[in-house]
């Protein structure tokens, strides 16, 4: 019986795959970058979509234009709740002209659909929306609670999407899977059971605003040339202590300079100028630590140099931090998302690292919900990028994978966890 199910659910995604891909190429038609972050369109279109199938979802919003799509699928008794979790926003397109086609008007080009927010997240939602989809209309028995948390804001800090979701709504389950790309160099590659953490924060360097014409004359510093040398120096210099991990060998990623200003204008001394760091942490390390390793650095640059006048400050929000997570390979969630990619797959995927950050930090680190941080086609190399794309079987079997790591998740007992 547990096998026909499977069956079931499969054939139904199969027989639809042409409509699956299709509603990833309108999702992408419907432009929602972050920033300036405005997610009413996309949320509209997928609570229609959801609705034309009998299953009614809600929006959810801190702000009316940045809403979350909400979806509780509850099965026939009761039991566990699983969140499966995508964001609804992408990054703005950049600079166009090293796009080879529209970002906003899907390309089909040897199997990969171009266009942007394909790899990061569209054709991941629509592969979602449909697996709760297959389940519905199968009517496959399952215990407990399926909840689609499509949320807001996850490109820009997610204030508005799963910080509020779980800190303000209160959304809580037994488990969560993210369904980020979660690939480098091929499909299906990782099945992350960690995720780095993120931190921003700007140095801020002042110097002395004056005329421009007599700068040679009196005391002055140059709070342009200053900010220079402190960026190039913590390029060079400044090392971050992180607790090691075999998943992460490389440990932290120090992205200085990742924006900066300066001066006011022609005739003006520079007085003031910063730039901001991007640092990608590990799980275990703390904001306040983090501190101390930056502020020794610029001592030593303060005692070199007793005219610099430097200090950092992190950002507000969850761009200041947000906390790296793991989860155990043993955990219920893993154990069903290997079997469900075995099932559709052929194979297990390595357990591995995501370098980035996902709202699992947020699931797991405020929620206290144990969450895989990334499972998804798509190559993370191609996200942030022009000419962003996705295999368009990537999509197909993405659904299938949620579909049935859902149901192994839900129905799980000693026989279907394989023991």
């Amino acid at each position: 019986m547990p096998e026909k199910q499977e069956d079931a659910l499969l054939q139904y995604l199969e027989e639809r795959r042409e409509e699956i891909v299709e509603f990833a190429a309108e999702l992408i038609r419907t432009p929602s970058p972050n920033p300036p972050g405005d997610e009413r369109q996309v949320a509209q279109l997928l609570k229609r979509r959801l609705g034309e199938h009998g299953l009614k979802a809600e929006l959810l919003a801190k702000k009316p234009e940045r809403p979350n799509v909400l979806l509780r699928l509850p099965g026939e008794t009761s039991g566990d709740r699983l969140i499966i979790n995508g964001h609804i926003d992408t990054k703005p397109p950049g600079d166009l002209e090293k796009w080879r086609t529209d970002p906003y008007s899907p390309a089909m080009i040897e199997g990969k659909m171009y266009g942007l927010g394909s790899c990061d997240m569209k054709g991941q939602i629509a592969a979602i929306v449909y697996a709760a989809i297959a389940l519905a209309t199968t009517r496959v028995p399952f215990k407990g609670e399926l909840i689609l948390a499509l949320s807001a804001d996850e490109e820009c800090g997610s204030e508005y999407g799963a910080h509020y979701l779980v800190e303000e709504i209160g959304l809580r389950a037994e488990a969560a899977l993210v369904a980020e790309p979660s690939n480098i160099g091929k499909d299906w590659e990782y099945l992350a059971i960690l995720s780095r953490g993120f931190c921003g924060f700007r140095v801020k360097v002042h110097g002395t605003q004056m005329h421009s014409s007599i700068s040679n004359l009196l005391p002055s510093v140059n709070a342009s040339t200053k900010m220079a040398h402190v960026l190039w120096r913590m390029e060079r210099d400044l090392r971050i202590n992180f607790p090691p991990h075999p998943l992460c060998p490389g440990g932290v990623t120090l992205n200085p300079g990742v924006f900066l200003s300066g001066g006011v204008s022609y005739g003006v001394f520079p007085g003031y100028a910063e730039f901001a760091v991007d640092v990608r942490t590990l799980p275990g390390m703390t904001k306040e630590g983090l501190r101390c390793d930056v502020e020794m650095f610029l001592d030593i640059l303060r005692r070199e140099d007793p005219s610099l006048q430097v200090e950092m400050a992190f950002e507000d929000g969850p761009l200041g931090w947000n906390e790296g997570t793991e989860i155990s390979p043993q955990a219920r969630i893993v154990q069903a998302a290997l079997r469900a990619s075995r099932r559709v797959l052929g194979f297990r995927p390595e357990l591995g690292a995501f370098p980035g950050g996902t709202d699992a930090g947020i699931f797991q680190g405020k929620g206290g919900i144990p969450t895989i941080p990334a499972l998804g086609p798509g190559l993370l190399p191609l996200a942030h990028s022009p000419n962003e794309h996705i295999s368009v079987e990537g999509i197909v079997q993405a659904a299938k994978i949620y579909a049935l790591t859902a149901k192994f998740y839900l129905n799980h007992s000693h026989e279907e966890q394989g023991m």
